[in-house]
């Protein structure tokens, strides 16, 4: 059995990969929905707010990437950066975080399905996780291949919703700025908002099986991020510039799902295939993008004998045992979630907890870049502002989210952080009263 996982992806299929992590329409639909309910008209402005906190966080993967190449992503930056203590800890909460992440989706997509055709809840969950998880069994190359068909589509659409928001509009423009609202939805608001264009963060832990990866992960990241959460405000800003000049936006606000009203409105005879179609789309594309984070995450955490060594088990050049994996602790988390709170609701849920873990993995990626640096004793002033600056906002955005958000939210989420630290200190003892790590 080989260990070492085959680059079989160029530029081209990295690029439209990550950018199906963000699983652009599903987001404008879900997570920007949360935005739009939370601040209203100033919502393009907490998306571009939110894309900034994910650009710094994307330029130290840009530097981040140069220098670790092998298949896992924020867990090598920790373990080799850091520490293998910290290694590991960070290991375990890109897990938590990529599967709640993925599993957002899922709850989005079930809710988008669930509401426009009514479908039974069990059969809309089962509509994403069911073709994803094939996908997943597959392997990477045919993944890539469906991920740059459904990209391209969703690119070209959400640039006509913009066009048509702005027709719609009569070509009257309003001021985003003209009402802000308070701090404390302003923070929640940049949550939920560094969910849209996070999707960089499924392809790092693939970064082994990507062509001259230390080029091509960190342009992809870059790319992604401002593509991604560029092209939602552009068109965030459209759809609440139609819903002000058609003067219904306070009552859309009150509802779960302003901007599918608008979209639906907006696409007229079109607007139920479209929707349901970018639901469904995105569902798939965004659920098997973070799969296949995970499994290679749980993949590289098991080659250093962090996991147990099964997760290394391949099958054509695919970590098959890490996926059968993975796919289960999707259904554990999510099946659950559906039943108790909800489609939507579990989206909120699983949407804030990801939003508080994503930030965790950047600032334990932002520790690393400034370590490696300080530690070489190279004059490398760039990379050093670049991870203190994403630190302290990281920082401080992930403090004031667990003080603002639902008790609940903030009791899991640290819960999880509790036990990660747990585990870490368990494995480091051995029978023999030494530790894995020294």
């Amino acid at each position: 059995m080989k260990d070492e996982l085959k680059r079989k992806m160029d530029f081209k299929d990295i690029f439209f990969l990550s950018l199906g992590g963000q699983a652009p329409f599903l987001s404008m639909l879900t997570y920007t929905t949360a935005v739009v309910i939370l601040t209203g008209s100033f919502s393009p402005i907490i998306v571009l707010i939110g894309t900034l906190v994910v650009l710094l966080n994307g330029l130290v993967i840009f530097f981040l990437s140069n220098k670790f190449t092998s298949t896992g992503g924020y867990f090598n930056y920790a373990f080799y950066g850091l520490s293998k203590r910290l290694g590991l800890e960070t290991g375990i909460i890109y897990t938590y975080y990529s599967v709640l992440y993925g599993a957002a989706y899922i709850a989005g997509s079930t809710f988008i399905i669930n509401y426009l055709l009514h479908f039974p809840i069990f059969i809309a969950f089962l509509v994403s996780i069911g073709p994803a998880s094939i996908f997943l069994i597959m392997g990477i190359k045919p993944s890539a291949h469906y991920a740059i068909f459904a990209s391209s589509l969703e690119l070209a659409a959400l640039v006509l919703v913009f066009v048509i928001s702005i027709f719609y509009a009569h070509l009257h423009f309003y001021n985003p700025v003209a009402v802000k609202p308070t701090l404390p939805l302003i923070v929640l608001g940049i949550l939920y908002a560094i969910g849209i264009p996070t999707g960089y963060g499924s392809i790092t832990p693939v970064s082994g099986e990507v062509k001259k990866a230390e080029v091509n992960v960190g342009r992809a990241a870059i790319l992604v991020i401002l593509v991604g959460g560029g092209l939602m405000a552009l068109v965030l800003y459209g759809l609440v510039n139609y819903f002000i000049y058609a003067g219904e936006l306070n009552t859309a606000i009150l509802g779960k799902t302003p901007l599918l009203f608008i979209l639906k409105d907006m696409l007229g005879p079109f607007g139920l295939p479209v929707l349901v179609i970018a639901a469904i789309s995105d569902g798939i594309l965004a659920t098997l993008a973070f799969m296949i984070a995970t499994s290679r995450n749980l993949y590289a955490m098991s080659l250093n004998r962090l996991l147990p060594k099964n997760l290394t088990f391949l099958r054509y050049d695919n970590p098959l045992v890490a996926g059968i994996v993975t796919i289960t602790l999707y259904l554990l988390i999510i099946m659950p979630l559906l039943k108790i709170e909800g489609p939507f609701n579990s989206f909120l849920t699983l949407g804030a907890l990801a939003g508080m873990g994503n930030l965790f993995i950047h600032i334990s990626a932002n520790f690393s870049l400034i370590k490696i640096n300080l530690d070489a004793m190279i004059r490398r002033g760039r990379e050093i502002m670049v991870g203190g600056l994403a630190q302290i906002l990281s920082f401080s955005v992930l403090i004031y989210s667990i003080l603002v958000t639902k008790p609940s939210v903030a009791y899991v989420f640290l819960g999880f952080i509790i036990l990660a630290f747990l585990y870490t200190e368990v494995l480091g003892m051995t029978k023999s009263g030494r530790s894995i790590f020294s």
